[in-house]
């Protein structure tokens, strides 16, 4: 009986860990030996995060060390903590004090490279795929409830909640907007998923502007999003 128990226990386990495998939907390089890559310094200095398999399962690895950059390249493309997490804030040189601050940088998009093309699509992580118009042209359309998930480096681990606000100009002779912003960070050292999550939205006259979300909570995940991973190819 014990041997059946732990025998069905494990079957429970072994489907919880594949069913939360990411798997890309809309594939079109399964023929293909295919790399997840960030260029956070440049397209010289490409780093692999995964790999995709053929059967579209997103396989993360992310790497325990950043590649060797020259100082000047450190200096361009390294930034402050308060400018990767806090740069949505009017006061977001103010959100944290000097000693809280440490080195990070945004990944940037999650390519997808090949043998043959360094560049060869993208992976866009949402909520729902209602939301891929917005995300890829936020000027002009129209902005849905969820959430939209992006991937940062931190050189140690950070912890943070709070709330700010980001003023927006109305574009109208009507008062300026106020966006909210609420934080809940528990950052690890290392590469780690932030969640934006679309609270509310501002309606306005698409005539005169887009309408825009007016609250958003920035969370950080835990390991990784469950999430619809939507593929772009080039």
């Amino acid at each position: 009986m014990k041997t059946s128990f732990l025998i069905i226990s494990l079957f429970f386990i072994t489907l919880g860990f594949s069913q939360g495998q990411p798997k890309l939907e809309g594939y079109a390089l399964a023929n293909l030996d295919v790399s997840v890559v960030v260029f956070p310094f440049g397209m010289e200095h490409p780093i692999t995060i995964g790999t995709l398999k053929k059967s579209c399962e997103i396989n993360f690895q992310f790497p325990k060390t950043l590649p060797e950059i020259s100082k000047e390249t450190e200096e361009n493309f390294m930034h402050d903590l308060i400018y990767t997490v806090f740069s949505v804030c009017n006061e977001g040189l103010r959100m944290i004090s000097d000693k809280d601050n440490r080195p990070s940088f945004e990944a940037g998009a999650l390519s997808l490279s090949t043998t043959d093309n360094p560049y060869a699509g993208v992976i866009i992580a949402v909520s729902d795929e209602a939301m891929m118009p917005w995300i890829q042209d936020p000027g002009y359309e129209e902005p849905v409830l969820g959430s939209y998930f992006e991937l940062i480096y931190v050189s140690s681990a950070f912890k943070y909640e709070g709330e700010c606000i980001q003023t927006r100009s109305s574009m109208s002779d009507d008062p300026d907007m106020e966006i909210a912003y609420s934080f809940n960070l528990n950052l690890q050292s290392g590469f780690n998923f932030i969640e934006y999550k679309i609270e509310s939205i501002h309606k306005t006259d698409p005539d005169v502007m887009a309408s825009f979300p007016d609250k958003v909570s920035i969370i950080s995940v835990e390991g990784i999003p469950d999430c619809k991973w939507i593929g772009k190819f080039f």
